[in-house]
């Protein structure tokens, strides 16, 4: 709305002494007279009275309305419009003209006491298109108003006196509303370019996929040709450095360069196990443990080896039969029984006191280097004063030698303890802790070689297969860190058939290097149960029992993770050798305390060795406890 108009010009009393002529009336006004009791009258369409009809006039007041037509426009702004969903709404803004209606107009204004005609007008149009937005949806501004141009069309008296006519209404969304109209038309454009491009990209994706099937359908094929190709070849180097030449002509350095180093490879490998051969043969010669009859099988061993490590099938003619090592030692023999007699014709022999015993090397509880009583461990530990063992013969094939003696170490203890860790890496969250453990043990070994004098450490790496990461040797600084990898699956079956074959002929070995060898000890750390479900308990048996496998170890299993805790105790080949992780504690905290449980029993037990004590206790790792406790 505009600034108010007020129709009224003019409002006086009515005088009642002529004095002069009647004042005139201007052609669009109309004079109106009203009595004190608020009765209005007009006379001669608006004529102001005469000087005489004034004197007795019973009217005290004159008005002069104007009669003129007033244009305005007005936005309703403060009574908005509300659209169908009541949400969004419509801004409305009308164009219109009003005036007084005459002289009957003029006296319903003067008695209605109107002073200004907008807010009248403006009342009227509110309440005109009050609810007529609620039929149209806010997309369909252009039909509400046509349809509020329809309710206005024809003039209107109001009871005012006032005549609104020729209005003119234009509607459009509000600001609000516009925002949400453009959002949809934009969706809606966007979708419609889409559909558009809907068709060749779909186009482009059905032919991209019959080119890679083509071009895969390709690979299979040139895959087989080769296959096929290659069906006759005999697989082993010489004959794939040929192929390499055959598909690679302009590359001949490469392929001469790969044959220089396979030769060296196999040179070097013939002379590193020549030289062990003779290092075994040469101990068991210092030992007695070779007689003149033995030289011809002996001879036939050592050609297989270097004929297998000079790339060779190791196939040599043996004599027909293989005679007895008559000057062979029983290792071990056990209580209440004696080792066997000499072989008929040998000299009488004084039998030896036999070797202590200890399956395990101390834990976190272990007892003081140098205690020899029982029970002298930490609290909670298990103090062993060991058995003997049953008798053994050692295995000569394929015999794995430990690494030569630091220099200035002191000199050999007289025990030498067989330490296996299988370690699982499948627990692929584990493994940067252990291999860490493992570093760690390794330069402990290496800080102390009196200490690591007395040890034979073998790693190996349990999964779906298990793979050795270190032979059995002495820590030295000249021996490489076990290193473990990740790999999937867990099979306790092939580590314990692995165990089997390996400790065996590594018991024979040093053995026949002298000393006394106690009963080996292998740790076993698993993070989750094993994919053969129980398959596993045979290969357990054979590498545990004593009657069938005399040089059976003792097991230590240590579970944590996802592992199982019957198996756990299983798997130990005492009640007491089996320990759990809490079930709260993460594997990677767990892998932690393993980790020093091995490096700290490992390295006190080579101290205990070392001054001649062969005892050992075994404590759980820090946090664990037996695994029957966590059934």
């Amino acid at each position: 709305m505009s600034d108010p108009v007020s129709l009224i010009v003019s409002r006086e009393p009515v005088p009642r002494v002529a004095v002069g002529p009647t004042k005139a009336k201007d052609p669009h006004l109309a004079v109106v007279y009203a009595t004190a009791s608020g009765e209005v009258d007009c006379f001669d369409g608006g004529r102001p009275m005469t000087a005489s009809q004034q004197v007795f006039s019973r009217y005290r007041t004159r008005y002069e309305v104007d009669l003129r037509p007033r244009s305005r426009t007005a936005v309703l702004g403060r009574n908005p419009v509300v659209s169908q969903d009541g949400v969004h709404a419509f801004e409305v803004k009308v164009d219109f003209s009003f005036r007084v209606d005459g002289s009957e107009g003029a006296k319903n204004l003067v008695r209605a006491g109107i002073d200004d005609a907008l807010p009248v007008v403006h009342g009227y149009l509110v309440r005109r298109f009050h609810g007529a937005g609620q039929r149209f949806a806010i997309e369909r501004s252009f039909e509400l108003q046509h349809h509020l141009n329809q309710l206005c069309a024809q003039p209107i008296v109001l009871a005012e006196g006032l005549v609104v006519y020729d209005c003119q209404v234009s509607v459009r969304p509000d600001a609000k509303s516009l925002t949400y109209l453009e959002s949809l038309i934009d969706a809606g454009r966007r979708e419609t370019l889409g559909q558009a491009d809907h068709t060749p990209d779909l186009g482009n994706v059905v032919r991209q996929g019959e080119l890679e099937a083509k071009q895969q359908e390709l690979r299979i094929e040139q895959a087989a040709r080769q296959a096929e190709a290659l069906r006759g070849v005999p697989i082993d180097s010489e004959s794939l450095i040929r192929q390499y030449m055959n598909t690679h002509p302009e590359d001949a350095a490469g392929a001469f360069e790969m044959l220089r180093k396979l030769e060296e490879a196999r040179f070097a490998t013939a002379e590193l196990q020549n030289q062990r051969a003779l290092e075994l043969f040469q101990a068991m010669a210092d030992k007695n443990l070779v007689q003149a009859g033995d030289l011809e099988v002996m001879r036939h061993l050592l050609n297989g080896v270097v004929m297998r490590a000079a790339g060779g099938d190791g196939t040599a003619a043996l004599p027909a039969a293989t005679p007895q090592l008559p000057g062979a030692r029983p290792w071990d023999a056990p209580v209440g029984r004696l080792a066997p007699g000499p072989a008929a014709g040998a000299p009488p022999r004084t039998p030896s006191p036999p070797p202590p015993y200890a399956p395990g090397p101390p834990g976190p509880g272990a007892a003081a280097p140098g205690s020899t009583a029982p029970g002298t461990g930490a609290p909670g530990a298990t103090a062993y004063a060991p058995p003997y063992a049953p008798p053994y013969t050692p295995t000569l094939t394929q015999p794995v030698h430990p690494g030569p003696a630091p220099v200035g170490t002191s000199p050999t203890p007289a025990y030498t303890a067989l330490i296996y860790l299988a370690l699982d890496e499948s627990a692929k969250d584990c493994l940067a802790e252990l291999n860490r453990g493992l570093s760690d043990l390794h330069a402990a070994l290496c800080a102390a070689p009196e200490v690591s004098a007395g040890l034979r450490l073998s790693v190996l790496g349990m999964a779906a297969t298990s793979e050795p990461r270190l032979q059995l040797a002495t820590v030295t600084p000249a021996a490489a860190t076990p290193l473990l990898t990740a790999r999937p699956g867990l099979s306790y079956t092939h580590a314990f058939q692995q165990l089997r074959t390996v400790v065996g002929q590594d018991v024979g070995v040093v053995k026949a290097q002298g000393g006394q060898v106690l009963r080996p000890i292998v740790y076993v750390v698993s993070g989750r149960a094993p994919d053969e479900g129980g398959g596993w308990r045979d290969a357990h048996r054979a590498l545990t029992d004593v009657e069938t496998n005399p040089a059976a170890p003792h097991v230590i299993a240590l579970g944590l993770g996802q592992a199982d805790p019957f198996a756990i105790r299983a798997v130990a080949t005492r009640p007491e050798f089996g320990f759990m992780a809490p079930p709260h504690q993460d594997a990677v905290s767990a892998a932690h305390s393993c980790a020093a449980f091995l490096r700290d029993g490992v390295v006190g037990y080579g101290r205990r060795l070392a001054s001649g004590d062969p005892q050992f206790s075994v404590g759980p790792p820090d946090g664990f406890r037996l695994a029957e406790d966590a059934y």
